[in-house]
C-alpha cells in the first residue's frame, strides 16, 4: 500500500461536490467496528477497525490521535485501507458531550503535499453542537493512506470529553464497484484546565 501524508489546506471550497460519492453498485454498511488503542500507554490515539467480508481481513482503519495537550489541541486523523479500494468521502463530527453545548472550534493545518491533481476537496463548518469536517473528494490520494491534521483553536469551557463520529465511504474498484459505508465513534477523556491551541482558520459560527 502506498503512503503519502495528506495535509489539508485552509478550507478548500465545499462547492466542489462530486457525483463520485454515489455508486450504482452494491452498498454495505458497517456500524460495529472494533476500537483499538495505541500500544504505547503514553499515547492517546484510538482506532476504529472495520473487518472485511468473510476472510478478507481488515477493510479499513480510521484513527484519531490527540497528539498533545492535557486537553485536545492537535488532532491527527488517519484512514488506511487495502489495495483495490478507494476513499470517496469522509465526514467527522467533533463534539464535547459534557460541555456547555457549544462545539469545539477547529482549523485545518498545512498545505497539500504533492503536486498532482485533482486535489482533495475539504470543508469545515459548525452544525449545532458539532464541529464538522467533510472531505468530499480525495482526488489523487483516494487510493492511499490518508492523513488529515487538525488543530483545536477553542475548547468549550469545563468540557473534559471529546467524541468523534466518523463516516467513511470506501469503494472496492474493479469491473463492478462495491461501496462500503463505515460508521463508528471514538471517545476521549481529558483532565486539565482549558487551554486552546493555535490555528489558521476557525470553524464558522453559522450552522450548515
Amino acid at each position: 500500500m502506498r503512503r503519502r501524508v495528506f495535509l489539508a489546506s485552509a478550507l478548500t471550497a465545499a462547492s466542489t461536490l462530486t457525483a463520485g460519492c454515489s455508486s450504482l453498485g452494491p452498498q454495505t454498511e458497517h456500524t460495529d467496528p472494533v476500537v483499538e488503542t495505541d500500544d504505547n500507554p503514553r499515547d492517546r490515539g484510538k482506532y476504529l477497525e472495520f473487518d472485511g467480508d468473510g476472510d478478507d481481513g481488515d477493510l479499513a482503519t480510521v484513527g484519531v490521535d490527540p497528539t498533545s495537550g492535557p486537553l485536545p489541541r492537535p488532532l491527527a486523523v488517519s484512514i488506511s485501507h487495502p489495495e483495490g479500494t478507494e476513499l470517496r468521502s469522509l465526514t467527522q463530527r467533533f463534539t464535547a458531550p459534557d460541555g456547555d453545548g457549544s462545539p469545539p472550534k477547529l482549523s485545518l493545518r498545512g498545505p497539500f503535499e504533492g503536486g498532482h491533481e485533482p486535489h482533495p476537496s475539504v470543508s469545515l463548518f459548525r452544525d449545532g453542537a458539532a464541529a464538522v469536517v467533510e472531505v468530499h473528494r480525495f482526488g489523487e490520494l483516494a487510493d492511499e493512506t490518508a492523513f488529515l491534521n487538525l488543530a483545536v483553536t477553542e475548547w468549550p469551557e469545563s468540557a473534559r470529553r471529546l467524541a468523534v463520529d466518523s463516516t467513511v465511504e470506501l469503494v472496492e474498484t474493479g469491473v463492478f464497484e462495491h461501496t462500503h459505508v463505515l460508521d463508528g465513534e471514538l471517545a476521549f477523556e481529558f483532565f486539565a484546565e482549558t487551554d486552546a491551541g493555535d490555528g489558521t482558520a476557525e470553524t464558522p459560527d453559522s450552522s450548515g
